[in-house]
């Protein structure tokens, strides 16, 4: 049964704290992270706690923008929601997470006066995309091509590839949808070398000359190297002259979104005015660095570049083989980014090393890789996957 919810008269001066304040309470690490992401730039309290703690705080004070409460755990929200129902104004909009992810649960916390639910896990993807919108009065952006997820990495040697390799063949099997794995290193690029295969002029071809290229042309470039992953790649000589254009690079990544559900983009850096629009399409981008003082520097700078191209809610900086011997501390890391990494991967040892000199993914030949990608494939993808918990996923989730 609906709420029934009494209006409350709003002063002139409460008004304009009802424009300030947004108020969260949740109660786990990971969605406070993505909330305080996806809602960066608002006035935003997250706090420890459920809708209890939300009803408690409510009596007191209810001078806020909207309240995000967590239901999660909750015997009867139903009634819970009356409660906070009964402290609220009606003029806050009032936003659920939980744990259910029943449609007909969905439609009941609708007709309650909720202006939105989500399920967890709760990606900053969502709350960016959908709550932002919402809350802050921002036109939405509808986009139904395929995800492009791009990777850079702040230094030669990072690791920059084979993340993207493996975080491919990780989506893929994550989802079962369809991902391609596309490295724009058009020289020197080691995809291919990395999955044992030799690409053809087909990648060069479209950037070069879009006009010529079409989604069967690309199609047929494209070489099967996992169920559902497809590699799109070039080898072209060193001493090659290339004329790609940003035109180009929009056609080809135009051509895979309508055909794929995810497109994994390996990034040339610097990012040259051709190769930007990969960052503009880009949900995701992933800043790649070492523990050492050049990539410290070159990741700061990454996120300086591709804050000014898309938005900096976008980035997620991944220390890479973080436990190696001889690289700065992680509090020398901490300072120069002037955040804690989103990621954390330690040193696999020489598993990794064996898997590239055998031509296949990582996640194949080092499986423990699979419990380090999982936070990045959950936040990718809205799913949970196995293997997020433990140390590792408190990193990831500490803000």
């Amino acid at each position: 049964m609906a709420a029934n919810i009494v209006a409350v008269s709003t002063p002139p001066e409460r008004s304009l704290l009802l424009r300030d304040k947004i108020i969260a309470f949740v109660n786990d690490d990971l969605t406070a992270s993505a909330l305080r992401h996806g809602l960066q730039g608002t006035t935003l309290d997250v706090r420890r706690g459920n809708i209890r703690h939300a009803i408690h705080a409510l009596e007191a004070n209810c001078e806020l923008r909207a309240a995000i409460v967590d239901i999660s755990g909750i015997d009867d929200p139903v009634s819970a929601l009356e409660d906070l129902a009964r402290v609220c104004p009606t003029d806050v909009p009032m936003v659920l997470i939980g744990n259910n992810s029943d449609i007909g649960f969905y439609r009941t916390m609708m007709q309650m006066g909720a202006v939105e639910y989500l399920c967890k896990p709760v990606s900053r993807d969502a709350i960016n995309n959908i709550l932002r919108p919402k809350l802050v009065g921002e036109a939405p952006v509808i986009d139904r091509g395929g995800h492009v997820v791009a990777i850079c990495g702040a230094q030669g040697g990072a690791g920059a590839t084979s993340l993207a390799v493996n975080l491919a063949v990780q989506l893929s099997e994550t989802t079962k949808a369809r991902v391609a794995l596309l490295d724009l290193h058009l020289q020197g690029g080691e995809t291919a070398v990395m999955l044992g295969v030799r690409p053809g002029p087909g990648l060069r071809i479209a950037l070069e000359d879009p006009e010529r290229a079409d989604e069967l042309f690309l199609e047929r470039a494209a070489i099967d190297v996992a169920e559902r992953v497809k590699l799109i790649a070039a080898d072209e000589a060193l001493n090659a002259e290339l004329h790609v254009t940003e035109a180009g690079i929009q056609h080809v990544l135009r051509l895979l979104r309508k055909r794929f559900n995810y497109i994994v983009v390996d990034v040339p850096v610097p990012l040259t005015p051709a190769i930007q629009p990969v960052i503009a399409l880009s949900r995701h981008v992933l800043v790649l660095l070492e523990a050492e003082v050049t990539g410290l520097r070159n990741a700061r700078a990454l996120h300086a570049a591709v804050s000014m191209i898309s938005s900096k809610n976008k980035v997620f900086t991944v220390l890479n083989r973080s436990t190696r011997a001889g690289g700065l501390p992680l509090d020398a890391i901490i300072k120069g980014l002037e955040a804690q990494p989103d990621i954390m991967i330690p040193d696999l040892g020489s598993g990794m090393t064996q898997a590239v000199n055998r031509g296949v993914p990582a996640i194949r030949h080092v499986p423990k890789l699979r419990r380090y990608l999982a936070p990045i494939v959950r936040e990718i993808t809205g799913m949970e996957t196995a293997g997020a918990d433990g140390w590792f996923g408190r990193w990831f989730r500490r803000q």
